[in-house]
């Protein structure tokens, strides 16, 4: 175990796994517990949360499981008020939920576009929406929020997708321009 953020708080979103192996949102969850975070893994799916906090708490690390959807703002507020109510803080907010799947605009339906939407860059919007103020009491804080190379370039077949990741680096850039004098940092990573 680590120390470079002992006595910090991590939200993680996305925080489960879903099939075999290790996803990005519990694989982070992980590394800030194990470099001394308290964790507060969310996931739409309990069971899955749950799984990523007793992964976290079988080393020895402190993380708490919370339901949430996070394309809602109250499932965001519920989200922020345990995480404060639990650890008396937010240092870090690590947006990794994210879905894709194909099509383009002729055989897309409107409804697959808005949860397109809703998931990918929405959820990132809440979140911080709810986060922030928290952050802002403390002078200091991070948003890490999950991007795409697919912001930067199209890919054929991925219209939506490439529109929301395109969203997520615009909405970080803007965000970490307005809330750098509070000391807080937001940051995207574009995996890819």
């Amino acid at each position: 175990m680590g120390s470079r953020l002992e006595g910090k708080v991590a939200i993680v979103t996305g925080a489960g796994t879903r099939g075999d192996g290790i996803g990005n949102g519990k694989a982070c969850a992980f590394v800030y517990a194990r470099e001394g975070a308290r964790v507060l893994a969310a996931d739409v799916d309990m069971g899955l949360a749950e799984a990523t906090a007793e992964m976290i708490r079988a080393e020895g690390g402190t993380c708490i499981p919370f339901r949430a959807d996070v394309s809602r703002s109250e499932d965001c507020r519920a989200l922020t008020e345990a995480c404060i109510k639990s650890f008396g803080r937010i240092d870090v907010l690590h947006n990794n939920v994210g879905i894709t799947n194909s099509g383009g605009p002729v055989e897309y339906a409107e409804e697959q576009w808005d949860r397109m939407m809703n998931v990918n860059a929405k959820s990132m919007f809440l979140t911080a929406k709810h986060a922030l103020p928290h952050m802002e009491l403390q002078g200091s804080g991070s948003i890490v929020n999950i991007g795409s190379i697919a912001s930067t370039g199209g890919i054929p077949g991925r219209n939506a997708y490439c529109a929301a990741k395109a969203g997520v680096l615009g909405m970080t850039r803007a965000l970490a321009t307005e809330w750098a004098r509070q000391g807080i940092r937001v940051n995207a990573v574009a995996p890819g």
